[in-house]
């Protein structure tokens, strides 16, 4: 007789793996909350979509990829997902019944990067057309309508974000630099080029004061995303990172590891006070970080580490 995953998240309750943990069919990419915190939805390596319910941990709904998606992410608002068509078309759609919410005109064949403000803009990184050796970033508004294109650096995107008011856009290319430009009218408005090493991870503060970026050299950056100078350096994840997200009210950052030596190697998922660099939790992870994302409402974190399970630790002070 199969066990309930109800008894799984209460026996795994101050577990090894996690405070509580939920368990999937097939081995998770990447995880995003919904808008109120209640469901809990990943993208899997069978193409799938699961959606479960946090409090229970039971599984709510499942999407099938439709048959000319390449690819899907989570790329912007709680409660969505993105899907690119193997033609290149990009749709926002609602995880709660996969409807489209938006479209981008045209395509963009290999896209590999997404970002999205909720009723604003959608950005997307990739190479224009198949053979292509440019890459660029493509931006879209509200209503799909492409704004313009930029040029996006030698070896492609690494990193996608918006701010949160949806005037900035920032991408970390693979040539160590770091692009800021005006969504407005896609006017460059700042290239970090102190960086000598790649960033995996962009995220902005909800409150729009910081900008973090981390990656290779296993640290944590922040800029003032006025002035764009160099705040402060957080320093003491053992391995690369691989996943970065700021607290719903900014205070803290979590960060997750990536072995360069092997994906399968157990790392370290850690909580940051983003204001003094202090570490606030360290929790444990079997293999790479692909995920790692608040709660909305900023008393939990979920950590997806590549396997059929979804970790769920709980943040000191809540």
């Amino acid at each position: 007789m199969p066990i309930p995953l109800a008894l799984v998240l209460a026996v795994a309750m101050h577990g090894e793996t996690g405070d509580r943990v939920i368990q999937s069919d097939s081995e998770v990419t990447a995880i995003s909350f919904g808008a109120d915190g209640s469901s809990l939805a990943a993208l899997c390596r069978d193409s799938k979509i699961r959606v479960w319910n946090v409090k229970s941990g039971a599984l709510a709904k499942t999407w099938e990829r439709e048959a000319d998606d390449a690819a899907a992410m989570f790329a912007g608002p709680r409660g969505q997902f993105a899907t690119i068509g193997k033609d290149g078309r990009i749709r926002m759609r609602s995880l709660a019944d996969g409807s489209v919410k938006r479209q981008a005109a045209g395509s963009l064949p290999r896209a590999s990067r997404l970002a999205a403000i909720d009723g604003g803009f959608l950005a997307a990184a990739g190479r224009p057309y198949d053979g292509s050796s440019e890459n660029v970033v493509r931006v879209w508004n509200a209503e799909g309508r492409e704004q313009y294109k930029l040029p996006a650096g030698l070896g492609g995107v690494s990193a996608l974000a918006f701010s949160p008011d949806g005037k900035t856009l920032v991408a970390a290319a693979y040539d160590t630099d770091v692009r800021v430009w005006s969504v407005q009218n896609g006017e460059l408005r700042r290239v970090i080029d102190e960086m000598t090493v790649s960033m995996f991870e962009l995220a902005f503060s909800p409150d729009g004061k910081y900008l973090a970026a981390a990656g290779v050299d296993r640290t944590i950056y922040l800029w003032d995303a006025v002035n764009w100078k160099l705040v402060r350096k957080i320093t003491g994840q053992p391995e690369m990172i691989s996943a970065l997200e700021f607290s719903p009210d900014s205070r803290l950052i979590v960060t997750g590891g990536m072995n360069e030596m092997a994906f399968d190697a157990p790392v370290k998922v850690l909580l940051w006070d983003a204001s003094t660099g202090r570490q606030v939790r360290a929790m444990a992870a079997d293999h790479r970080v692909g995920a790692a994302r608040f709660s909305p409402d900023g008393r939990f974190v979920a950590v997806a580490d590549m396997d059929k399970t979804i970790s769920i630790w709980s943040v000191p002070g809540h």
